[in-house]
């Protein structure tokens, strides 16, 4: 077998590697663009997003969903 060859599991290691490239990527962009997040939080949020790899941004996406989900609605009734 001819190391110089590239297999299938390097294929699917390579894939793997470029996505969760892109999610953290994603994430990463993502939290920046964050109004909430400043300080010590955007920090520690980067470097969980950018030092965890594949839990870091799945929790960064989870962590800002249940923030949307939380903030009121701003449709322009009430106060």
């Amino acid at each position: 077998m001819n190391p110089l060859v590239p297999t299938a599991l390097d294929g699917v290691l390579m894939t793997v590697s470029v996505v969760a490239l892109l999610v953290a990527l994603a994430a990463f962009l993502s939290l920046i663009q964050s109004s909430s997040t400043s300080g010590r939080r955007l920090l520690a949020w980067t470097v969980v997003v950018l030092f965890i790899p594949i839990m870091g941004p799945a929790t960064w996406f989870a962590a800002r969903q249940r923030e949307r989900s939380i903030e009121p609605n701003d449709d322009g009734f009430g106060s």
